[in-house]
């Protein structure tokens, strides 16, 4: 009987000094069934030379140049074309375990599900934190949509996962929009009848300045409450029963945005002043849920209460408050 094909993701992109890892890490996966998929996103480096070397080395890598357009259009290009049964996606400057895919595939088709879930490691310069689940866990529709909301364990990451190719069929990424997973994940989880989730940790994810998740600027906040929000839209009426979960992450990210308003330049908080101003109207019914349903520590909680006033007081209030956490923890609220 003839193995599954995974297709494996790789957008591009100025990560010249961390690719090779990357793409070694991928190519030495003991599941040898594999499509590899580079997407050389206009990268003004080595990226796509050393791209077009490993695809000259190793017949399962499909190398796509195309102009810079961003993650997301990088991601579709792929799935335009990809031809496995299973999706896998790796971003290019993190690594993954020799034996991930195998490992994903094994415990997914165990449980005959449609997602299979690892543990990641965080990689910082001079620590590697392991992050996970406790236990092997199979889980139907609601729970592991549960699960995903609350964001705890189970977050809005693309690359942690194995995904049948089915659940794209209707998918694809927000193009020129930052925060691309949180706009699709639920998606495919609403789309899966039934999620393994498992304890070992086979995703290396670098943590590294210059990264979307790093980029503190107001314009960056605003994309991750849009994409919260914009799930909020989409599930709030058919799942009722997450409404709150909704809501207060809707509300925790405006409360990132408040904390750094007087970080970004001031024509840039400028053009958003109107956008800040819906963002507050949507806050303020909304805040006594959302406080009961946060994830967020005393400091964003506090942060929380400034989100319903778009004003010069809330703001100066809420950065005052950003500058102590950042003190006192050494990163940004």
């Amino acid at each position: 009987m003839e193995t599954p094909k995974i297709s494996i993701i790789v957008p591009v992109y100025k990560v010249e000094p961390y690719l090779r890892k990357c793409l070694d890490s991928i190519v030495n996966q003991t599941y040898r069934n594999l499509e590899i998929i580079l997407v050389d996103d206009g990268s003004p480096d080595n990226c796509p030379a050393i791209c077009d070397e490993y695809a000259a080395r190793d017949g399962r890598i499909l190398v796509i140049h195309r102009q810079n357009g961003g993650l997301s259009a990088a991601r579709n290009a792929a799935l335009d074309v990809a031809t496995g049964d299973y999706f896998g996606f790796v971003d290019s400057d993190d690594w993954v375990e020799p034996d991930m895919f195998e490992y994903l595939l094994t415990n997914l088709q165990r449980a005959d599900a449609d997602i299979a879930f690892c543990g990641r490691f965080e990689e910082f310069p001079n620590r590697s934190e392991p992050k996970g689940w406790p236990r092997s866990e199979v889980m139907e529709r609601e729970a592991a949509l549960r699960h995903l909301l609350e964001d705890k364990v189970l977050h809005n990451f693309v690359w942690d996962k194995l995904w049948k190719r089915e659940l794209f069929d209707a998918v694809r990424f927000p193009v020129g929009k930052t925060f691309e997973d949180i706009a699709v994940v639920h998606r495919l989880f609403m789309a899966a009848r039934r999620t393994v989730l498992l304890p070992e940790a086979k995703y290396h994810y670098l943590q590294r300045q210059g990264s979307i998740l790093a980029d503190a600027s107001i314009a960056n906040r605003i994309n991750f409450f849009l994409a919260a929000r914009q799930r909020y839209d989409e599930m709030a009426a058919d799942w009722p029963q997450f409404r709150p979960l909704l809501e207060a992450q809707c509300l925790a990210s405006a409360a990132h945005i408040w904390s750094g308003y007087y970080s970004s330049p001031k024509a840039m908080r400028a053009e958003y002043r109107e956008q800040l101003r819906d963002i507050a109207a949507f806050a303020r019914p909304r805040l006594r849920d959302a406080l009961a349903h946060t994830g967020l520590g005393l400091a964003g909680r506090l942060v929380l209460r400034l989100t319903p006033y778009a004003t010069w007081w809330a703001f100066a209030a809420a950065g005052f408050i950003g500058w102590l956490y950042k003190c006192k923890n050494g990163r940004v609220l």
